[in-house]
C-alpha cells in the first residue's frame, strides 16, 4: 500500500488528544508501547516485533478503506507535540449496531487521564457518529487499572466470567477471568447529552 492510499487526518479532538488515522509514519511509535512486555501484560497478544506491527500498520491502513467499515482503530497523540501515546478503537460487529471498546497506551502515559480521555471520544463517536445501539468494553479480572477506566466512563459492569479464556497473560498461557462493562445509547444520552 502506498503513502498516498492512507487517509491521514484528525478524527476526533479533547482537550490534550488528537485521534487520527494511522498511517505509515506510526510504525516505530507503534513498536515503542507494543513490543514493551509490561504494557502488553494482559493483551492476549504481544509484545510484537517489528513484522506484527508492520502488519498491525497495513491492517489498519486496509481498514480506513473498506465499505461499510467495521472497525475504527485510530491512533491517540499529544496536541502539545503531536507524540503518539496509544490506540482506541471501535470493532463493530457485522450489523454494525454494537461495538466493542478496545484501548492500549505507553506505560509513560498512564494513571495521567489519557485513556479516559480518549475513550470519552470514541463513546462520544460511536453513539453520535455510528449511531450504535451499545458499546462495551473487556478486561482481564485483575486489570484494575482498564476497570478504572469503564468504571469513569459510566460504563456499568454486566458480568465477570470465572476461568472464561486459555490465553497468554504474562508471558505464559492460562486460564483467565474477564470482566464485561457495557453502555447504551440511551444511557449514553440520558448521561452526557442532557
Amino acid at each position: 500500500m502506498t503513502r498516498e492510499t492512507t487517509i491521514d487526518f484528525i478524527i476526533l479532538e479533547s482537550s490534550r488528544l488528537f485521534i487520527r488515522e494511522f498511517n505509515l509514519d506510526d510504525i516505530e511509535s507503534v513498536y515503542e508501547y507494543s513490543s514493551n512486555a509490561n504494557n502488553t501484560y494482559y493483551m492476549d497478544w504481544g509484545p510484537a516485533d517489528h513484522e506484527e506491527v508492520q502488519n498491525f500498520i497495513n491492517k489498519k491502513l486496509a481498514e480506513q478503506l473498506e465499505s461499510p467499515r467495521r472497525n475504527f482503530d485510530f491512533a491517540i497523540c499529544l496536541k502539545e507535540n503531536g507524540r503518539l501515546i496509544g490506540s482506541c478503537a471501535l470493532f463493530l460487529d457485522e450489523k454494525r449496531m454494537q461495538a466493542e471498546l478496545g484501548y492500549i497506551f505507553h506505560q509513560d502515559f498512564h494513571h495521567m487521564g489519557y485513556a479516559s480521555e480518549a475513550t470519552r471520544k470514541m463513546l462520544e463517536f460511536g453513539f453520535m457518529n455510528l449511531n450504535l445501539h451499545r458499546i462495551f468494553a473487556r478486561c482481564d479480572s485483575e486489570n484494575l487499572a482498564s476497570e478504572a477506566v469503564m468504571k469513569r466512563l459510566g460504563m456499568r459492569k454486566e458480568a465477570e466470567m470465572k476461568s472464561c479464556r486459555f490465553v497468554k497473560v504474562g508471558g505464559r498461557e492460562q486460564w483467565r477471568s474477564e470482566k464485561t462493562y457495557a453502555m447504551l445509547q440511551k444511557e449514553y444520552l440520558l448521561n452526557f447529552c442532557i
